[in-house]
């Protein structure tokens, strides 16, 4: 198959079981520049599965962990129209609920910074990644002193736009060699 020939190869099936919305409250942060871009490799027959993604030496994933009943609400994959191809938009959300100058450094770094964010989904434990392709920008971090959602913490959003592919995953066995490192 040429690499521009959209074509089904598969079934769509929807199956109830097993389909379990939403994300397990712990996930990890990577700085991107802090992955050995030319080390990542992909699956030859599927090409939406990673099957390497190795840090620079030195470099390690950051545990984000988030409570309450729908960790990473707000977090979507968005379709964007192009002219001669299409794209994703990628959302990642979450909640800084501490304060104090740590906290102000970490908003400073995800001010300015570019990252990948990989979530396990509650359905079926995949691992996806987000922010691979173009990487993840800050596009909107707010923090409202009376907010009872964020208990006056900050409400981080990060976006990753023109991901091709978009939908990328790795398995658990990389999942936890980063979360190791």
């Amino acid at each position: 198959m040429a690499l521009c020939d959209y074509i089904l190869e598969h079934d769509i099936q929807s199956s109830c079981v097993g389909n379990v919305k939403g994300a397990k409250p712990d996930g990890l942060l990577i700085n991107r520049s802090d992955i050995n871009m030319s080390g990542v490799t992909y699956d030859e027959d599927n090409p939406f599965i990673i099957t390497a993604l190795p840090l620079n030496a030195g470099k390690q994933a950051y545990d984000i962990v988030q409570s309450g009943k729908t960790p990473f609400s707000g977090t979507q994959q968005e379709l964007q129209e192009g002219t001669y191809i299409n794209t994703y938009t990628n959302t990642v959300q979450f909640v800084i609920l501490n304060q104090g100058t740590t906290t102000a450094e970490q908003v400073f770094a995800l001010m300015n910074g570019d990252f990948v964010v990989v979530l396990q989904n509650n359905a079926m434990n995949t691992y996806q990644v987000f922010g691979i392709e173009s990487g993840l920008k800050a596009s909107a971090l707010v923090r409202e002193l009376y907010s009872d959602d964020t208990l006056s913490g900050w409400l981080v959003t990060m976006t990753e736009e023109n991901a091709v592919k978009g939908n990328l995953f790795i398995d658990k066995t990389i999942y936890e060699s980063l979360k190791g490192e």
